[in-house]
């Protein structure tokens, strides 16, 4: 089954069709390729190998192959056009035609002919259409930017693949606590972890995926001291001497207030942010010849106008990015007002790190749900990049990544419930229906105050078998995704599938004693099962089994005075996050 009308309309920027369709024999699409993109029809890499899609590349310039194929394929080079977008035109003829202004633009053309292409019964079959896309960002991505542990290079690797495969092209490294991005920013890394920075470098290359390295000095850095910046310059060197052309200074989660010889040296922080800043800029022009620096202030959120935004303003180089999270660490919405603010404010360049799915002030919680409440336009006030923070899950992140990647292309017809409808369906496949139940039990609540509707009515109409059937949905989805053909997400959401077949085992105890023993005290089969429950050290956003027991009645023990104590201090921390 090929894709639908419905959803081509919705992720292709412009689609135009007239229902007809191109049908051509053969089980792969076998395409005798001409170019007027380069001389050298150099398209390695612009395709998966032993794919639906075959390129016949010719043996020479301008000599065709023997063999024609079943279609003719037209590589094209259109200055016009957006970087990154490009036209598709699919012929009655079983012409191909794609355009673009890069090599990028090419490649996601390719894969739009890819979406569209279906092989069945020994025939390849393709709408007639032409395709028109573009995204409304030109630089999209992940940053790798949270607290705990970081990625193992394999989750990296994979989120390179996966985001060349969702219109993503950025990806950027800047683990808070691996030691050398921050706390060791001085030392230069050991030489198996360089090497692997190294062939993720290459990885980035590959899927034509831009590789930024991301340094964060702030805590400890002299701003006098030459010998700091020649410790700054020797890690960058050390990037730029294996291809780094993209980088960013992070000046986030630190006291900012300038103490002793930097005060006296540069006496605002501000000044400070901008000096170094400037000296990195500086550095980077005389080593290469085209390259990005953005750099994050220490007030990367906030919507009103400071001192120190003025100083960035007036004193940062004007070719230098700026990163902020919108008007709260977690911004619930970024709307035209705060985003035209802080454009004006910054006086650059705006590009939004958005904290979605991001879960490191929430350990026990999985983020399922789509990106919401961010402004569809943008890009038109000053935004020239989103890249998502993602969970240290890396598997489980990309359900709501899979929605940023619609919004980063197309902000203007950004849908989230359909977004996340395509999202979960790409995931989890057959098994869709069940994972969108699981979804809808782990909702960002720093993020969306919407509710659990579906527990919500059955509590208070205190339906106990309406809650039966709930809860009895939520095992059997629990159960069915524990069979999910995907390892990865399987070790990473097993302490919450477990958790809510738990919450349903709890349920049921619950329901027991409502029969049995009725009364406000939770008997001894009620508290062992909400002891197992709590040993998995996780919870659902939903939190259905303890919220159905205390709403008819039942009191149940607090958590454990340490726990207690662990969110306390998470939540402190808020405000000192990104």
């Amino acid at each position: 089954m090929g894709i639908s009308l419905r959803d081509c309309q919705y992720l292709f920027r412009d689609y135009y069709t007239q229902g007809k369709e191109l049908v051509v024999e053969g089980s792969q699409l076998c395409c005798e390729l001409a170019s007027r993109y380069a001389m050298n029809q150099d398209v390695n890499g612009l395709l998966a190998e032993g794919g639906d899609i075959v390129i016949l590349e010719p043996a020479g310039p301008g000599v065709a192959t023997s063999d024609k194929g079943n279609a003719q394929l037209m590589l094209e080079y259109d200055a016009g056009l957006a970087a990154d977008g490009y036209r598709l035109v699919i012929g009655e003829d079983a012409k191909l035609v794609v355009a673009a202004s890069n090599r990028r633009g090419l490649k996601y053309g390719l894969d739009a002919l890819k979406q569209l292409l279906t092989v069945e019964e020994d025939c390849c079959r393709l709408p007639v259409v032409t395709v028109e896309d573009e995204p409304s960002f030109p630089v999209r991505g992940i940053i790798e930017g949270f607290y705990g542990v970081p990625w193992s290079f394999a989750d990296r690797m994979d989120s390179v693949s996966y985001m060349s495969g969702h219109r993503m092209n950025a990806f950027m490294y800047a683990p808070k606590d691996d030691l050398y991005h921050r706390k060791l920013w001085r030392e230069p890394y050991p030489d198996d972890v360089f090497t692997r920075i190294h062939d993720l470098k290459l990885e980035c290359d590959k899927h034509l995926v831009d590789f930024y390295y991301c340094i964060s000095p702030g805590n400890d850095l002299e701003f006098r001291s030459q010998g700091d910046f020649a410790k700054l310059e020797e890690k960058l060197a050390a990037m730029i001497a294996i291809g780094v052309r993209h980088f960013a200074l992070l000046m986030d989660d630190i006291d900012y207030v300038l103490q002793g010889d930097n005060k006296q040296f540069l006496e605002r922080s501000g000044t400070a942010h901008a000096y170094v800043t400037n000296r990195v800029y500086d550095y980077l022009a005389g080593c290469l010849p085209h390259f990005t620096l953005a750099m994050c202030p220490s007030e990367y959120w906030s919507y009103w106008n400071t001192e120190y935004k003025k100083d960035i303003r007036e004193q940062l180089h004007p070719a230098v990015k700026v990163f902020w999270t919108g008007y709260f660490v977690f911004a619930p919405e970024i709307g035209r007002g705060h985003a035209e603010d802080n454009y004006s404010f910054y006086g650059h360049e705006l590009w939004l790190w958005d904290n979605i799915p991001v879960n490191d002030c929430d350990k026990d919680r999985l983020f399922l749900d789509p990106v919401r409440g961010r402004s569809s336009r943008l890009g038109n006030y000053g935004h020239t990049a989103v890249v998502a923070n993602p969970m240290n899950q890396w598997e489980c992140s990309k359900i709501t990544l899979n929605t940023m990647a619609h919004y980063m292309w197309n902000s203007e017809r950004y849908m989230p419930e359909l977004s996340w409808e395509l999202s979960v369906r790409e995931f989890a496949g057959e098994l869709a229906e069940d994972m969108m139940f699981f979804c809808r039990q782990n909702l960002n609540s720093r993020l969306y105050s919407g509710g659990y509707p579906e527990l919500d009515d059955a509590l208070a109409e205190r339906d106990l078998e309406r809650l039966d059937a709930y809860f009895s949905r939520l095992e059997q989805a629990a159960v069915r995704l524990g069979g999910l053909d995907n390892a990865k997400f399987i070790e990473e959401a097993g302490p919450w599938l477990r958790r809510a077949i738990g919450d349903a085992v709890l349920w049921r105890a619950v329901r027991r004693q409502l029969e049995n023993t009725p009364g406000p005290l939770a008997g001894k089969d009620v508290l062992k099962c909400l002891e197992r429950c709590r040993s998995y050290g996780v919870r659902l956003g939903s939190d259905p089994a303890v919220r159905a027991a205390e709403a008819l009645g039942i009191e149940l023990p607090e958590m454990e005075a340490e726990i207690k104590a662990e969110k306390k201090a998470e939540t402190k921390e808020e405000d000192q996050h990104v």
